[in-house]
């Protein structure tokens, strides 16, 4: 016969292992818990950071776009601008399809610093009989020569240039060619002005400059 304490002692070694057990769980649990929460932290901070770089790259795109947008906007706004200058010099040199870039350049150069305006006349005049006979003799034709009256007016109406555009007399005809152009592609009347402030700037240093160089005997 068993006694009463015989049939304890497998219920109590039952009740101890299953406490035991539930413990363990528990522990593992415990340890598990802190473990699972760091890995769905680190996971939201990886899915964050993949965020970011994501509008970073579309910011990046973004502004590479209007750079390349900006780029040819200027290049075709410079085309339009070389193409009026093109034009402008066809239309004050009578016969430049004839002559070459040298030349034209001289022209410019030779009207610009001849202060004189019936010597500045007179040239133009020449000059297109000049590009008259050069056209005799290359076969083609030119349009009409401009008469002396003609000639006349467009030199007053460069005179008005002259005397609007600050230190004109020390400009070569490429500067006139930049400024006038600088001018033009200007977007606002604030932007404009502050090119001349600065031209004007430049001119003043520049005949401070000349003034103050030593004069060669």
């Amino acid at each position: 016969m068993y006694s009463r304490t015989d049939r304890l002692v497998p219920v109590i070694l039952g009740v101890v292992m299953a406490a035991a057990g539930t413990a363990g769980a528990l522990a593992q649990n415990t340890q598990g818990g802190p473990g699972g929460q760091t890995g769905q932290t680190r996971s939201g901070d990886q899915t964050r950071q993949q965020d970011q770089d994501r509008l970073m790259d579309r910011t990046v795109d973004r502004t590479q776009d209007r750079d390349m947008t900006r780029d040819r906007t200027h290049d075709r706004t410079h085309d339009r601008t070389q193409d009026l200058l093109r034009a402008r010099d066809r239309d004050r040199i009578y016969g430049s399809d004839l002559m070459t870039a040298e030349e034209r350049t001289a022209y410019q150069d030779r009207l610009h610093t001849t202060a004189n305006e019936q010597q500045r006349i007179q040239y133009r005049l020449e000059h297109q009989q000049q590009m008259q006979t050069r056209a005799q003799q290359r076969g083609e034709k030119l349009p009409k020569a401009l008469t002396r009256s003609q000639v006349t007016a467009q030199e007053r109406a460069r005179q008005q240039e002259r005397q609007q555009i600050y230190g004109y007399s020390m400009m070569s005809q490429q500067e006139l060619d930049q400024y006038r152009e600088r001018l033009h592609n200007a977007g606002s009347e604030q932007e404009r002005a502050r090119i001349r402030s600065e031209h004007r700037q430049q001119m003043q240093e520049r005949e401070q400059a000349s003034k103050a160089a030593p004069t060669t005997p």
